[in-house]
């Protein structure tokens, strides 16, 4: 038997009113339905629908996401890590777990994953270098780059201009 449930859409699915409803949540993401459905020409209940099925769909959430530098966390670091051939996933999901942790990508080239992690100060950042990293085994080395200003972060970026031109 197959499955006959439709696949979850992706921004490539989205049409202009699914764009435009996009567009006004990342110049505001606390602005209130009513006003998006001025703002558009379409009913607030159109807004709310097509809001649920773009977070039932995960192609947006909300969240607040803090300022690293508004907090005591003062040592961001970049910490490439080359695994053991066969490790990778557990590795992975063990990093992913720890509350440093903000960001983990699997990746190809010289390291395996990538991981951004947030430190109180360079001492902590040291420690989990020196004395957790070791403990999650299958690692053969990392390479640790200390983050000294961030210009631009995820929380930034916006859907390219070329998503407004679809129908």
């Amino acid at each position: 038997m197959t499955n006959t449930a439709s696949p979850t859409r992706t921004i490539n699915d989205l049409d202009r009113a699914d764009i435009a409803i996009l567009r006004l949540l990342e110049q505001d993401g606390r602005i209130p339905t009513a006003q998006m459905a001025r703002t558009l020409g379409i009913s607030e209940p159109t807004v709310r629908k097509r809001m649920e099925r773009l977070f039932a769909d995960d192609i947006i959430k909300v969240v607040a996401v803090y300022n690293p530098r508004k907090t005591s966390y003062a040592a961001d670091a970049l910490i490439m890590i080359r695994v053991m051939p066969g490790h990778l996933q557990a590795v992975g999901k063990a990093l992913a777990s720890h509350e440093s942790v903000v960001y983990l990508g699997y990746t190809t080239g010289r390291s395996d994953i990538v991981v951004e992690a947030l430190f109180e100060n360079d001492e902590a950042l040291f420690r989990f270098l020196d004395e957790e990293l070791p403990t999650f085994g299958g690692i053969v080395s990392t390479e640790t780059a200390h983050v000294l200003r961030t210009e631009k972060i995820n929380y930034d970026w916006k859907l390219p201009a070329h998503f407004d031109l679809r129908s």
